[in-house]
């Protein structure tokens, strides 16, 4: 069976994205036992924590002018053979500041990639299964999310955590491989010309009139989600240990979570096509507020079964949402700043979530209680509903001035692909 180009650049992207939860997410579970092997406390691993982070700023700008002058099959095989050498040497570390700087660097190619993968499968999705498209690419995160406390535990007893960076990072380079072979950049698949890099000129036009109310809010939105699925998944299994329960158990709640937002991914991308991203993305992240907030108020009490439920839950609406806003920003910015509108509010949320990791760290250290942290992460929740009211009004103006998503479009916000 042939299989179509669409295909191979989704499967492809997904493998990508998937690696990119795997990546960040395994150092959440892996965190106590590198502190004891490094001799480290919580307020040094905050850092550590946030160092992918920083490095994914600085690829999610940098890359995209690279991508407009090598095109996009290039720059992401370059990046993945990046973060898979970055990913490998962080098992050679012997201290803290080692770890933070393979981590850094790491990031910084494994950001590089995130904005050409989004932009080829919008380019290449048919208009009306772009929602599904983009959200497939959420749940190779969601799954490498959930992967990550599975690996973790299982290379426990074969070698620890150095064995466990390794093989994350064969992983990635032997993905690099079908990188170059699978993917296709849009000037081979039609003959036309490169698209120019991106600019001075063109990051100026997302501050312009159309776009600027939509950027700030995107990027404040962004900045709230990560703040929840970063966060969350680099503190869980400490803030577990530390409330009582076994290590084992603290390394599989990033996997209970993580496959929550697995399949939410697909479920939402499916209500999005249907209904818009408007109501879908409300509801969801109401409700994630609710249970994140629940969680918290449990964790010290509740037995095995109801945090399993909880965490479950409570992944499935929040990383279901982290998902789901990915589909509003492809729509939000037409073909030719989509790439450049992408990367900066990417980087942008990760800058400002820098900081959360690391105050997190400072917090547990000074006395705070586990269950007060983890309750208090439902507030970013409220916060991206109400960032995202004000993003679909702005939408909803754009698109009455003829830019952007239209009323047909899957990633509209107040009507279904229908129109209706």
């Amino acid at each position: 069976m042939i299989i179509s180009q669409p295909r191979r650049t989704i499967a492809i992207c997904t493998a990508i994205y998937f690696l990119d939860g795997l990546i960040h997410t395994i150092l959440g579970p892996l965190a106590p036992e590198i502190a004891r092997s490094l001799l480290l406390g919580n307020a040094e691993l905050g850092p550590i924590f946030s160092a992918n982070l920083i490095g994914q700023c600085i690829g999610l700008v940098v890359f995209p002018a690279i991508a407009g002058r090598l095109g996009h099959r290039l720059t992401v095989t370059i990046a993945v053979v990046g973060f898979g050498l970055g990913q490998c040497a962080s098992a050679l570390a012997d201290s803290g500041a080692m770890l933070f700087a393979l981590r850094l660097i790491t990031g910084v190619f494994l950001g590089g990639c995130l904005p050409s993968c989004l932009a080829m499968v919008t380019e290449e999705a048919p208009a009306d299964r772009r929602g599904i498209s983009i959200l497939t690419l959420f749940t190779g995160y969601g799954l490498g999310a959930a992967v990550a406390g599975a690996v973790a535990a299982g290379f426990a007893d074969l070698g620890g955590w150095r064995i466990a960076m390794v093989t994350v990072g064969v992983l990635s380079l032997a993905l690099s491989g079908g990188v170059w072979l699978w993917l296709r950049d849009r000037a081979d698949l039609e003959g036309a010309a490169p698209e120019p890099a991106a600019g001075a000129s063109t990051v100026l036009q997302l501050m312009g009139r159309r776009y600027l109310v939509g950027t700030l809010m995107l990027w404040l939105l962004f900045m709230l989600m990560l703040t929840i699925s970063y966060c969350l998944t680099s503190w869980l299994p400490t803030m577990l240990v530390e409330a009582g329960h076994d290590q084992s158990f603290a390394a599989l709640s990033i996997t209970i979570f993580g496959f929550g937002g697995a399949i939410a991914a697909l479920g939402i991308g499916l209500l999005i096509d249907r209904f818009g991203a408007m109501a879908v993305l409300l509801v969801f992240l109401l409700v994630a507020a609710a249970l994140l907030f629940a969680t918290g108020q449990a964790m010290d009490h509740a037995s095995r079964g109801e945090l399993t439920v909880l965490l479950g839950a409570a992944g499935f609406c929040s990383l279901g949402a982290y998902g789901g806003v990915n589909v509003v920003l492809a729509g939000f910015y037409p073909d030719a700043l989509r790439a450049t509108g992408v990367g900066w509010a990417k980087s942008v949320g990760r800058l400002g979530t820098v900081v959360a990791p690391i105050a997190i760290g400072l917090a547990l250290s000074a006395g705070v209680a586990g269950q007060t942290v983890m309750s208090l992460f439902g507030f970013p929740a409220l916060l991206a509903a109400l960032a995202l009211a004000v993003i679909s009004i702005t939408n909803a103006w754009k698109t009455r001035e003829g830019v952007g998503s239209s009323p047909a479009d899957p990633t509209s916000f107040w009507t279904n692909r229908r129109g209706t």
